[in-house]
């Protein structure tokens, strides 16, 4: 049994499912990858030193095999900001052998080398192929990976294209993150991941695809946000937005376009079920744990708070 194959055919709604994550830190790291990149006995001091941050370790393929310097990249939510547009980037390039340290100090400082990339790169699209933690994320995306490091006009110009290590949703292979604006996708194909990165086209196909935004504080909120990126389109991803827990299954979300206008919504979020985790090549009867599925209902507008 394939987990994704089985979570595809129990029509499994992936929303909520993306985590939330104060940044991400991305090291360039050359395969083979354990189970867990924080497995890595070199890793043991970043791993250490990011604990209680907040920041999720990706590890990501070499962009280039056989040079000496390796990229450690660093998303974070901007300091001293209420609510969430986007990540800042900041970056650093090192020797292999000091690629930790630098990794380190970045976490903590939030300082990077003189940011040569930001006038050559806009986003970067994590691809997760990390096949000794799930078959389908190792076949199916890296085939995708592959396909999309074909489109140079698309990726490998402003966007970075990674192959990365496990995102968390392996039951949705393929996956990937796109950075900065955080948001998590499920089963994508090439044609998804392009529309995804471009911000073009219908989203009527891809929302179902959604699983959430990491910088959006709760599954919950994650799901109503979907109702309102369904209802404001691509430009939603410009708005300054953050949410509250209202108690009893309701939750509001509040958002702020670039041009000040305020937007709010309410809704009852419900679990509708408790879908089994499967494991790549177990029955589904082996599934150690379970996770909830939600539906949002009764959507309605919100007065704009200030």
């Amino acid at each position: 049994m394939r987990c994704a194959a089985w979570v595809k055919g129990q029509a499994v709604d992936p929303i909520g499912s993306a985590g939330s994550y104060a940044g991400f830190l991305l090291i360039e790291w050359p395969l083979p990858w354990p189970r867990d990149i924080g497995e890595v006995p070199a890793l043991a001091p970043l791993v250490a030193a990011l604990a209680g941050t907040g920041f999720r370790l990706q590890g990501v393929v070499p962009l280039f095999a056989d040079e000496a310097a390796r990229r450690a990249v660093l998303y974070r939510r901007p300091p001293g900001t209420e609510g969430f547009t986007a990540y800042e980037r900041v970056e650093r390039i090192v020797p292999a052998d000091r690629l930790v340290a630098a990794a380190i100090e970045l976490a903590a400082t939030g300082e990077g080398d003189p940011d040569w990339a930001r006038a050559t790169v806009t986003d970067d699209v994590l691809v997760c192929g990390h096949g000794k933690r799930d078959i389908c994320c190792g076949s199916q995306g890296t085939a995708l990976a592959l396909d999309l490091m074909t489109d140079p006009a698309r990726f490998g110009g402003t966007i970075r294209l990674w192959r990365t290590s496990h995102t968390g949703g392996h039951r949705f292979a393929p996956t990937a993150i796109f950075l900065p604006q955080g948001t998590a996708w499920a089963f994508l194909d090439a044609d998804a991941a392009r529309r995804i990165a471009l911000r073009s086209g219908a989203l009527a196909d891809l929302l179902p695809r959604y699983r959430g935004c990491a910088g959006v504080a709760s599954p919950a909120l994650q799901a109503l946000e979907r109702e309102a990126f369904a209802e404001v389109g691509w430009s939603w991803l410009d708005h300054r937005r953050w949410g509250t827990d209202l108690g009893g299954g309701v939750v509001r979300l509040d958002a702020e376009a670039p041009d000040g206008r305020r937007l709010a919504w309410e809704a009852e979020v419900q679990v509708v079920r408790l879908v089994p985790v499967p494991e790549c090549g177990q029955p589904i009867e082996a599934a150690k744990r379970s996770e909830p599925e939600l539906r949002v209902t009764g959507v309605r507008a919100a007065t704009p708070a200030g």
